[in-house]
């Protein structure tokens, strides 16, 4: 698996890569959560299902994220590890392990959701690739 790459700019975006689509699936949902923790210091301790639903490629990586995000948020759980067990038209369904909030060493402002528009997989002679562009909670300052 190839790392994901930060792009330059404002807003923050990503590109994640995959051989296969369920590969950058996992990926995509690796770059996120890799904003806000470190994720490379985090191990899959507690696991959970996710399902999402979409009519194409783009709303279920979009729905996948989102879904990945809502756990975090409602469980309380950093996910570091992810797997994609089944993606097919109309949905993903796989699962997601890390630690509690608490326990996860913070790397910087964590990503709040994806901005439109939707991620668009693009198949390459070695897989996928997709650019995220990231939504980020506000950093609040000292003054």
């Amino acid at each position: 698996m190839r790392p994901y790459e930060r792009l330059p700019g404002d807003p923050p975006t990503v590109r994640v890569y995959g051989a296969t689509l369920e590969e950058m699936f996992e990926e995509a949902a690796y770059a996120v959560f890799d904003q806000g923790h470190r994720l490379d210091e985090i191990p899959g301790t507690y696991s959970r299902p996710v399902i999402a639903a979409g009519d194409t490629m783009a709303e279920l990586l979009v729905a996948w994220i989102d879904e990945l995000l809502a756990m975090s948020r409602v469980e309380g759980i950093v996910p570091s590890y992810f797997v994609v067990d089944r993606l097919e038209e109309g949905g993903v369904q796989g699962s997601a392990a890390g630690l509690p909030v608490g326990e996860a060493p913070r790397r910087g402002a964590a990503v709040t959701g994806l901005r439109p528009p939707p991620p668009l997989p693009v198949e390459i002679p070695d897989g996928w690739w997709a650019d995220l562009i990231l939504d980020v909670e506000p950093m609040m300052r000292l003054v």
